[in-house]
């Protein structure tokens, strides 16, 4: 019979797969987001911005705006599971407080806290949304003005 610490490990290293699974989908979308903004920016492009572009300029809002969305849902998702993780790293050490989780996680935390920059990850992933959101609302601009 699996001893107790075991369940939460296994717990912990779902925990853990789901984390991943959500930033391989956060990257996913940005690269699908991407490709298809370069494309319509090209078609745009090739049709000199003209008004019959005005559709794609408002397909490209959107799709910038659906990114964004869809990548912070995908933050979400990851902060859940990494707090969940993080409950199993607190059960842990009341279970076997000889190992001292929550400590090492600490110190570790501690010796490279003053290396990490301010700016979060997240806002860098949303950021790329933002941009192609905003290059649409400017490509309606450009095609009304």
């Amino acid at each position: 019979m699996p001893d107790e610490v075991d369940i939460v490990l296994r717990f912990c290293e779902e925990q853990w797969a789901q984390c991943r699974q959500s930033e391989n989908q956060r990257a996913t979308v940005t690269n699908f987001v991407i490709t298809i903004a370069a494309g319509t920016l090209a078609l745009m492009g090739a049709n000199d911005f003209a008004s019959s572009s005005l559709p794609l300029a408002v397909f490209l809002f959107f799709l910038g705006a659906y990114g964004a969305l869809t990548s912070a849902k995908l933050y979400e998702r990851w902060k859940f599971n990494r707090n969940r993780a993080r409950s199993c790293y607190r059960r842990i050490d009341r279970l076997r407080p000889r190992a001292q989780l929550l400590q090492l996680r600490r110190e570790a935390d501690e010796a490279y806290r003053e290396r990490l920059q301010p700016l979060r990850l997240h806002w860098l992933w949303l950021g790329l949304h933002i941009v192609v959101s905003l290059l649409g609302l400017l490509c309606v601009i450009t095609i009304l003005v």
